[in-house]
């Protein structure tokens, strides 16, 4: 498998251009082009069912020009660069368009929005991990070149992990170094390191050539420690699977997934 198509939202605020530039980066790393897609509901209605009036056509007026807004901003960065870049639009909630598009990509580009953030104009990554289908590559929250050379991959003994692995064997491959850690209780120890032994050694028929570390009962929640060990070991890209439980169950118990997507200082990948 490659990554051949990138799919993401493009919305003309101050950002816009870093996360543009940031895509002309993954996108040269993957050989890919990439597919602005620009998407935006006239708030506060989801369509045009649900408007009445001047009021409504006000709105619909107003998306519509965020959304060429948007595709100028787009076309402007990909004019005379070396990635081809194409541009798809509809009128509607961003979560539901980019989960309805993402037929065209191999992989979804986000980003990750402020609290304040509305359902409207943005996409909400939590909810492309789930709904997509594809894997999902969160940019960092300041602007930074793709790199994936050194890569942190975490591991547990999921449905989502053990899929994540074949999915991103593409970046895996090219990486100069992978590290696959998990974060266990004392009593899991062993069969941990079983466990990533056994994942090592797949790896390797790929060509991949990974170390291991299982750490024991280190303070803190699991994300929380899976994100000092790539600061310890300098990891640009970390790479995981997301949500092994319900959203609301990941929520409460302080999930993995929520942790990673929360930390904006580097590139993080999820896959569900």
């Amino acid at each position: 498998m490659t990554y051949k198509a990138i799919l993401t939202h493009i919305v003309a605020d101050r950002g816009c251009a870093a996360r543009l530039r940031m895509a002309q980066s993954v996108a040269r790393v993957l050989s890919a082009e990439v597919i602005g897609l620009g998407a935006q509901a006239p708030w506060p209605f989801s369509d045009a069912r649900d408007g009445r009036g001047r009021e409504f056509e006000q709105l619909l007026r107003n998306a519509r020009d965020d959304v060429a807004s948007a595709q100028r901003a787009f076309q402007e960065a990909f004019a005379g660069s070396d990635i081809t870049g194409s541009w798809r639009e509809e009128i509607a909630y961003p979560n539901e368009v980019l989960a309805r598009q993402a037929r065209v990509a191999d992989l979804v580009l986000a980003y990750r929005t402020t609290g304040g953030a509305v359902a409207s104009a943005y996409a909400a990554p939590d909810s492309l991990v789930m709904e997509a289908g594809l894997p999902v590559l969160l940019m960092p929250a300041k602007e930074m070149d793709f790199k994936a050379d050194s890569i942190l991959l975490a591991w547990k003994n999921t449905r989502e992990a053990r899929r994540t692995i074949s999915v991103t064997l593409p970046l895996l491959a090219r990486a100069s170094r992978v590290l696959v850690a998990a974060v266990c209780g004392s009593g899991e120890i062993q069969t941990v390191e079983r466990e990533l032994t056994d994942v090592g050694h797949r790896l390797a028929r790929h060509g991949v050539k990974a170390t291991t570390l299982a750490e024991v009962d280190a303070p803190g929640s699991a994300g929380r420690k899976l994100l000092r060990i790539a600061d310890t070991d300098g990891s640009d890209l970390v790479i995981a699977g997301g949500y092994g439980h319900s959203k609301l169950r990941d929520w409460v118990m302080g999930g993995v997934s929520r942790d990673l997507i929360a930390d904006g200082r580097r590139y993080v990948l999820l896959n569900h």
